[in-house]
């Protein structure tokens, strides 16, 4: 018998005996029940007699109840590269059975899952077509899938599943809010027990599941509120998965290296990077372009040495910091005859051109370091009229809801979009500029000769509502909207923001924003940074109503530290 062989029985037989109890420990210690489900980036996944998975942080297990986790997880089937070979139970019933909507006809079509990876987590929405809180969910969560979906690609999938309404009306939710996502196939729905069980017996529901149809968020879209609080636990659960989450990487060791010697007991494998202390937008604003290094890394995954590479680009005064903060990357050790081995590894790092939105998106995602605060007291103006324009049919929307509006004829009574545009982007305050708009309730000011006043009004949970008390509903018109907001020390912040319609925003007199465009307001649509100063900042919003409601949404989050 092969010394090799002897191991692998031992530890099979160890970690056997292990597993025959259901006991484990919860982050402060408290031992329950359970049933391990499944590992999401730091965190131990568990069965309970709860309907909604337990989660417990990985270093909260001791080496041996990591053994233990993973031996009763062999048995689950890998994540596929593609998500039409998936074996899971809730993915692998979606095969064949989901479509997508195009947006150039407005048609659904099969969606093809041979070009993505399986995702770990399914978003899934339970709605019909009567029910308000379906339509309210439909627009307000495509900017989080849209930006998970941009940050994390293939991570997370969103697919929505139909319940109380016919076929018609199924594909009708879709085609009408020109939503992203999956969309199952009505005919089909009974080939999905996995999904079918977890419908609510009433309304709608917002729902995440790992890919096992396992429960991990379950939530009523009963206002914008709760949908609020599910965007964010998912962007929470999300964050245990990040690679740029630090204090995840102790956890992801802690049980990396516990199991390594299982699940390498009969076969070698390199070292494994799990925490990379260097950000690309870092080392962009520093003027490095890539960096390479070789990385000597012993027994236990620790970086004991990092030389640079003569094709790095780094400025030669960042050498020396840089090849120090390679020392601190984690690594999973490398593994021979079943033994955790030094070994070397080779470290390559293209740092990418900037692009603003994704580097919005991925700081807003990041839920390290950071608080929010709520946008409460306004002061709004308007309405202010603008010439009335005739919009023609919609030519497209693309994936992050951006309309393009077909062109249109120009009469006596109506004007072009240039006119509109020109509306939008004309500055009533051009004299004196937005810098110094510093209004107080009932404060008059003119605009084309005619007096409007600055009214105080207060969000509702972030939402104003420019129309309420307003009759009728004005549109076709522009206004405006101020607020205050005052910090101790210079911050980096980032304002979420949906508008319905067009939307120009000013921070302390600079023109931090401006999306024109046709659409409604959604929770986060646009994420834009801000450097508040120590003291007083001001916030200036203009937003131009076209036809129906006429709104905007925010919140700001910033860094705590």
């Amino acid at each position: 018998m092969s010394p090799r062989f002897l191991l692998v029985l031992l530890i099979f037989v160890s970690v056997a005996r292990l597993g025959a109890t259901t006991d484990w420990p919860d982050a402060d210690g408290v031992r329950f029940q359970g049933e391990p489900a499944a590992i999401f980036g730091s965190l131990a996944l568990f069965r309970t007699t709860d309907p909604v998975l337990k989660r417990v942080p990985l270093r909260a297990l001791s080496i041996e109840e990591c053994q233990r986790f993973h031996q009763v997880l062999a048995s689950r089937p890998a994540r596929a590269t593609r998500w039409s070979e998936a074996q899971s139970a809730a993915t692998r019933e979606l095969n064949g059975a989901l479509k997508r909507l195009e947006y150039q006809y407005r048609r659904m079509i099969p969606a093809d899952l041979s070009d993505r990876p399986e995702p770990e987590l399914l978003v899934v929405i339970y709605g019909y077509h009567g029910d308000s809180g379906t339509w309210m969910l439909s627009n307000n969560l495509v900017p989080i899938h849209n930006r998970l979906q941009n940050v994390y690609p293939g991570l997370t999938a969103t697919v929505f599943y139909g319940m109380w309404h016919n076929e018609q009306e199924h594909e009708r939710v879709t085609i009408q809010s020109w939503t992203p996502w999956l969309v199952t196939d009505f005919k089909r729905q009974a080939e999905m027990p996995t999904l079918t069980r977890r419908a609510p017996p009433d309304g709608s529901a917002m729902v995440v599941m790992t890919r096992d149809g396992d429960l991990l968020l379950w939530a009523r879209p009963l206002n914008l509120a709760a949908i609020r609080k599910f965007i964010d636990d998912l962007s929470d659960l999300v964050w245990a998965a990040s690679p740029l989450n630090s204090r995840a990487w102790t956890d992801r060791a802690h049980y990396g290296r516990a199991v390594r010697s299982l699940a390498y007991a009969s076969t070698d494998t390199g070292p494994e990077l799990i925490g990379n202390p260097l950000r690309a937008d870092g080392l962009r604003q520093r003027g490095v372009g890539r960096v390479t290094a070789k990385l000597e890394i012993d027994a236990e995954g620790k970086v004991t040495a990092a030389t640079l590479q003569p094709d790095a680009a780094v400025p030669a005064k960042l050498a020396g910091p840089l090849t120090d903060a390679l020392k601190r990357a984690m690594f999973l050790p490398a593994m021979n005859g079943g033994q955790a081995v030094a070994s070397t590894s080779d470290y390559v790092l293209e740092v990418p051109p900037a692009t603003p939105q994704a580097d919005a998106d991925l700081a807003w995602l990041d839920r390290s370091i950071r608080g929010e605060v709520p946008l409460l007291a306004w002061k709004t103006l308007g309405p202010i009229p603008v010439n009335e324009q005739e919009f023609s049919e919609i030519e497209s929307v693309g994936p992050d809801g951006r309309v393009v509006l077909r062109a249109f004829e120009v009469s006596d009574r109506r004007v072009s979009r240039a006119s509109q545009e020109s509306a939008f982007n004309s500055d009533f305050f051009g004299e004196t500029g937005a810098a110094n708009v510093v209004p107080v309730d009932g404060q008059a000011q003119i605009v084309d000769g005619k007096a409007y006043a600055w009214k105080a009004i207060q969000s509702q949970n972030g939402y104003v509502n420019l129309q309420e008390g307003i009759y009728p509903r004005p549109e076709y018109c522009v206004g405006y909207a101020w607020t205050e907001i005052e910090v101790s020390a210079d911050t980096q912040a980032w304002l979420g923001i949906g508008s319905d319609d067009g939307l120009k925003v000013w921070h302390n007199g600079e023109l931090v924003n401006d999306r024109w465009t046709r659409r409604i307001s959604r929770i986060d649509d646009d994420i834009v940074p801000l450097r508040l100063k120590a003291g007083k900042n001001h916030l200036l919003i203009k937003i131009q109503n076209v036809a129906g409601d006429w709104s905007f949404v925010t919140r700001l989050r910033f860094r705590d530290r």
